[in-house]
Order: C-alpha cells, then structure tokens, then sequence
C-alpha cells in the first residue's frame, strides 16, 4: 500500500498531548489500563503463586521416601478463613540429602513427624509431602484472577487501534463536515449513561457521499453543531473519524494544524499506563533479580 506521502496527503505534526490522548484516552482504553493494572496486583499475589507445578511437573512417574518435618510457618495466604502453613521437610532419595517445602492449610504439622514424600522419577528437587501442594495457593484460585487483566487487555486492544486509527487521521487525513444522519441507542451504557450510535453523512473530494459513524455516551458533544467536523481516508473514505468523538478535543487551526484545548489533560492520560507498567515491571525485574 503506498505511503501517505507517495498518495500526496498531508502530513500533520501532532504534538505529544494530541498523540496521548488519542492513542491512551477514551473510556476503553482508560477503563482497560484501570483494569488491567489492577487484575494484575492479584495475578501477582495469587496466580504466580498458585500450584500448577502439581499439574504440570507430577505427571511423570513418581518415587516414594520417608520424609522429616523440620519446620511449619504460617504464610499470609488463607483458604475459607483457615490459615495455610509451609512445611519445610527433609529426605533421603538416590544417596543424597534433600529438602523441600509444601502446603496445608486449616492445621500445622509438628516438628519431627514423619511423612511420606513424593518425587519425579530422577529429580528428587521436584518433590512435596504426599497429600499437600506444592504452592500455597490451589491450582483453581489461580486461574481466576486471570480473568481481570485479560479483559482489560481487550479494552486496551480495543482502545489502542481506534486511537491508532484516529492518529493517521490526524495526521493524513482530509477535512470534511458531516450532517447528523441517525442516532441510535445501544444495548450497552458507561457511568449509567446510554451509549449511542450516531451516523454522520458526508461528501468526500470524489464527489460522493459517504457515512461515518462513531459510538459515544456523550452524545451532545456531537449535536451542538448542524454540521460537525471529521477527517476522512481518501483512499478509503468510509475510514473517517470525528473530532469532537476523540479524547483530547484536538481542533484543527487555520493554518491546518492540530492542537488540544487542554494539554495538560491530554499528558494525563498517560498516568495509568506508565503506574501500570513500570509499577508491574519493577515487580517482575526485583523478582527475577532479587
């Protein structure tokens, strides 16, 4: 496909504020970064600590041994109000002295008792107390909180191409007016406010008419004017985006650049995806190294 400047469209500088709040402002993607950051704070305490090692790396052909309880702590993860212990234990398997630590949860085991350790066949390093996990979260309890940054990474997928999108448009797109065509209400509403669908009808430089729709829970923003101003593909002018439906307000000036009432606003939409990147990726980088 050729470029935008091989096609002779414009190529309009977009200072960083427009660009932050096309690409990370909206309710999708703000909502999506709110969530995902958040669902992420219990992947870390739960789903990274859940017992999918019983799962995966017990399927094998395993041995027995007589174990040796040398200690049992209390950690800070519960099942049902009951508190989960970690058993340090020790054992004897091929010759050599080895140790390793499991879970219960609702009772501690003493000191001294003896208990019956399972390994993989050849790796005694792969072991737990028959009966107890491996994690001191169940394997279940870890699948769950998956679910919140996964919706929120929809969002933020969702979010990010039509902020994509709008940025080309900035960028190369043509200007046009549009006239309010229809308005239709869906099925869904963001802060108990309906979301609705609006068509605009628009004539591109080709001569023909075309239509460009946008979905919105403010639908105010695009009915204060008989005509509303957009910005279309020429190579595909069904591609078109509205300016008053983006996040910023960006506006386009006399001289055919693009500025925002309010930057300030438009670098804030930055806050969430920065605390929820570096916040997880220190994390992970204090994890891993430390």
């Amino acid at each position: 496909m050729p470029s935008a400047f091989e096609q002779g469209l414009p190529n309009r500088h977009l200072p960083l504020s427009v660009q932050s709040a096309v690409l990370f402002g909206g309710f999708a993607n703000q909502f999506g970064w709110l969530f995902f950051g958040f669902g992420m704070v219990f992947v870390t305490l739960f789903t990274l600590n859940a017992d999918f090692r019983s799962v995966l790396a017990f399927r094998g052909e395993l041995q027995m041994a007589d174990g040796t309880v040398v200690e049992c702590e209390p950690t800070r993860f519960s099942e049902d109000d009951s508190k989960t212990y970690a058993v340090t234990y020790t054992f004897t398997a091929d010759g050599k002295h080895c140790e390793g630590t499991s879970y219960c949860t609702g009772h501690e085991m003493k000191v001294d008792s003896r208990v019956k350790v399972e390994y993989v066949k050849g790796r005694p390093s792969t072991s737990r107390v028959k009966g107890l996990d491996s994690s001191p979260v169940p394997f279940w309890a870890g699948l769950i909180p998956v679910i919140f940054p996964a919706v929120g990474l929809a969002f933020i997928i969702t979010g990010l191409r039509s902020g994509l999108r709008a940025r080309y448009l900035l960028m190369h797109g043509l200007p046009a007016v549009g006239k309010l065509k229809s308005k239709t209400a869906t099925n869904t509403r963001v802060n108990d406010q309906t979301v609705y669908k609006l068509t605009f009808e628009f004539a591109a430089d080709d001569g023909n008419t075309y239509e460009a729709a946008t979905r919105t829970h403010e639908p105010q923003k695009l009915e204060d004017h008989e005509y509303e101003g957009l910005l279309y593909d020429p190579m595909w002018p069904s591609r078109a985006v509205l300016m008053d439906s983006l996040p910023g307000s960006p506006r386009l000036d006399t001289m055919g650049s693009v500025n925002c009432d309010k930057p300030m606003r438009g670098m804030l939409m930055l806050v969430l995806p920065a605390v929820s990147i570096i916040g997880h990726g220190a994390w992970l980088c204090i994890k891993i190294l430390g």
